[in-house]
């Protein structure tokens, strides 16, 4: 988890966390945040207190003293107590966060976002950590939807081929001129087709049987991230997220609506297959591991990702969910 945290300084951004978090407790499928509420003693704070002040005081420059030179209640009300505290909360916190998640049993899956309830100079601190849990997923009989919606897979592929084919006999016979162009069009759906399509089946039958509330900092963050990858994608066309919304005649809060949706689904989906690779004790061994790494031909490159943990991670639950999507078509 980042140790990264955004800390809402104001009281009305207190206020307006709060009753975001009271309006989307009455939603589905969005989840309440959950928190922990964190006290930092004073006799702890202090000695970080005035570190930090004598940092700021290298830079200050007052009247009547040296650079560096000030006393401490003029760099105090030179720097202002808001900047201090939040430097000292960005040394504090972390470890003061962890240690409440532990105590707490809490099992957060975002970074923290943190609302001061006191902040006040010679008295302990109090702050409150909002953070979104790992959605609680109900499965139930996952295999019995699986076939279900193989069968409506079935029925979709028949039914798109058996278009093809009267296509084709109608292309035969002229009824479409000479348009040799679309010729290839008139194929069966091939196998990787027919695999699309029941994954998508499955997928769609998985998530509205079993679809788990998300929470609502993880949406949100998740949705964001996805918009700033939207952007990117974007800038290699040159095309700015402003045009982007006037060509498709749409609003950035229309556009936001519909990326969280996005973000949703897939968001329900991965905890669904993790549940489903869980219950049936799905695992990726070290060799499954290194038969991937082995694909990178460049040695150094190589090399240098066997100790990227994060890249071996990644690896792993690539490969885990390729697991449960083959277990998934062989129901």
């Amino acid at each position: 988890m980042s140790k990264t945290a955004k800390i809402i300084d104001t009281k009305e951004e207190k206020k307006e966390v709060k009753a975001e978090k009271a309006e989307v407790s009455k939603k589905s499928p969005i989840a309440p945040n959950d928190s922990v509420k964190i006290t930092l003693a004073w006799a702890e704070i202090e000695p970080a207190y005035k570190k930090t002040v004598n940092q700021f005081a290298k830079n200050v420059k007052a009247e009547g003293f040296r650079v560096g030179k000030a006393p401490f209640a003029i760099v105090e009300q030179n720097v202002g107590f808001e900047k201090i505290v939040d430097q000292v909360l960005r040394g504090l916190i972390p470890e003061a966060y962890e240690k409440q998640i532990k105590k707490e049993n809490k099992k957060p899956i975002t970074s923290p976002e943190f609302s001061p309830i006191s902040l006040e100079k010679g008295k302990d601190w109090v702050l409150e950590a909002f953070f979104s849990p790992i959605p609680e997923v109900k499965l139930g009989d996952y295999k019995k939807t699986t076939k279900k919606g193989k069968e409506e897979a079935a029925k979709f592929v028949s039914e798109r081929n058996e278009e093809i084919k009267k296509e084709a006999e109608a292309h035969k016979k002229g009824e479409h001129g000479d348009d040799h162009e679309h010729a290839h069009t008139h194929e069966p759906l091939g196998e990787n087709e027919t695999k699309e399509i029941n994954l998508q089946h499955i997928f769609k039958g998985l998530v509205d049987a079993f679809a788990p509330a998300i929470g609502e900092i993880l949406l949100r963050q998740e949705t964001q991230t996805e918009y700033e990858r939207l952007v990117k994608q974007l800038e290699q066309y040159k095309i700015s997220a402003e045009d982007y919304l006037k060509r498709r005649q749409i609003t950035i809060d229309q556009l936001s609506q519909e990326l969280a949706g996005t973000v949703l689904s897939r968001l329900q989906l991965d905890f669904i297959l993790a549940e489903i690779s869980k219950a049936e004790k799905l695992a990726v061994t070290d060799d499954e591991v290194k038969a991937e790494l082995i694909k990178v031909t460049n040695l150094e490159m190589r090399g240098q990702l066997e100790k990227n943990q994060d890249y071996l991670n990644q690896i792993k639950a690539t490969l885990l969910q390729k697991k449960t999507l083959d277990l998934l078509l062989s129901l």
